[in-house]
């Protein structure tokens, strides 16, 4: 049977930008796969968009991945190994990064699951249920401020949420080592 999560007033916050889901069934879905649906907010004019509502702007390798509720919607904890701060400040060299859904889930709108083994360049800014008090995890700005390292190594690529037309598609590797890929 379809199983279809509606999001509540908590998920506007765990997806960090993202508005209400609708209910309804899908022909199309797979017998028993869950769906996931979301709207943003708001999509990025450009990085230094992204940028200027992140804490920190990290470079990093997922070491592993666990599944957890948030108020019963499914999430995951990525343990993302940082090998670099690129802009801000983080607490320490792992963050546990917080994303709606799990890898099985067919997601609309959001981010696909940060995978285990892949390099990313995340935007990011601490979880907090309550203004002011730090869950210790981690969210992806907008759900859209992902962007994986490419399978030559040459480039980082886009891999959030949606199609911002706006925002870079690709990002070399050298461009982000000096920091000039903000400019």
């Amino acid at each position: 049977m379809l199983k279809k999560l509606a999001l509540v007033v908590v998920a506007a916050a765990l997806l960090a930008g993202c508005g209400s889901a609708s209910d309804g069934g899908s022909a199309a879905q797979p017998e028993g796969q869950t769906e996931l649906s979301a709207s943003r907010v708001k999509d990025y004019a450009s990085l230094a968009e992204l940028r200027a509502e992140s804490t920190a702007i990290v470079r990093g390798t997922v070491e592993s991945s666990t599944g957890d509720k948030l108020n019963d919607l499914p999430v995951t904890i990525s343990k993302l190994r940082v090998k670099k701060v690129l802009w801000g400040k983080v607490p320490s060299d792992v963050l546990a990064v917080q994303q709606a859904g799990d890898e099985t889930m067919k997601l609309h709108d959001t981010g696909a699951i940060l995978a285990k083994d892949r390099e990313y360049l995340l935007f990011v800014k601490p979880f907090q249920l309550t203004p002011g008090k730090d869950t210790g995890r981690w969210l992806i700005t907008g759900d859209q401020g992902t962007f994986a390292r490419s399978d030559d190594g040459v480039t980082f690529e886009f891999a959030g949420a949606g199609d911002p037309p706006e925002l870079p598609r690709t990002l070399r590797v050298t461009a982000v080592e000096s920091g000039t890929f903000l400019n």
